[in-house]
């Protein structure tokens, strides 16, 4: 049976959080707020934890990577092989935030967080204080990916989480409702030139402010 933990934003402690996190260092599945929408956040080396997001999200291809959420620039470090100098530029800029930045994958990660055959890992430093504290405590990051099954519309409320998967989420952190919206910006800076994966909450004309417009391929440029 799914736990409910109604808290406000403005409470948001460790030692609130305590149970989610117990529950993810399991290998159990937590829902929570993020900036934009409700999360499913599994811990990034518990395996059968990151099997049960691709059956809750259901439809998604093995080849569709999970995003993770960090707590802070030094932990990029952790599943990054390195930070080029533009990356560093757009952490300063946009971290926290909604842009998520592909970057080179360390070695050893579960394949449900490269994404099939890329060797590529996204990264994003959300900005409300659910995630970000749950990182800190379980010292590792956690998957970011909307709650909601494939094809249905990202949850932005603790009922709606509820309503897509029941009994399916070990623990559901109920903050009110998030803002919705579009979801994060995806940019590519793992090779030269960078490519903006997902157009989103972080607009172009922003990026072409921290990087060079001549260096960054837009989804129009494909051919």
């Amino acid at each position: 049976m799914t736990t409910i933990l109604r808290l406000k934003r403005s409470r948001v402690t460790f030692r609130a959080l305590e149970p989610a996190c117990e529950i993810l260092l399991a290998g159990g599945v937590v829902s929570a707020p993020t900036e934009s929408f409700y999360g499913l956040m599994a811990l990034a080396d518990r395996e059968r934890a990151l099997e049960r997001l691709h059956a809750l999200k259901g439809g998604r291809g093995k080849d569709h990577a999970f995003l993770l959420l960090v707590d802070c620039y030094d932990r990029v470090k952790a599943y990054a092989q390195e930070i080029p100098p533009e990356a560093e530029r757009l952490m300063e800029t946009f971290w926290p935030g909604l842009l998520t930045i592909l970057f080179k994958a360390q070695s050893g990660l579960h394949p449900a967080i490269l994404g099939g055959k890329k060797n590529t890992v996204g990264l994003r430093l959300d900005s409300a204080p659910v995630s970000p504290a749950l990182v800190r405590m379980a010292d590792r990051a956690v998957t970011g990916t909307s709650a909601n099954p494939s094809g249905r519309p990202p949850a932005t409320d603790a009922a709606t989480v509820i309503g897509y998967f029941g009994d399916g989420v070990d623990y559901v952190i109920d903050c009110g409702s998030t803002r919705g919206g579009l979801p994060s910006t995806v940019v590519d800076i793992s090779k030269t030139p960078f490519s903006i994966q997902r157009e989103g909450a972080v607009l172009s004309a922003d990026l072409d402010k921290v990087l060079s417009p001549a260096r960054v391929l837009r989804p129009s440029d494909a051919s």
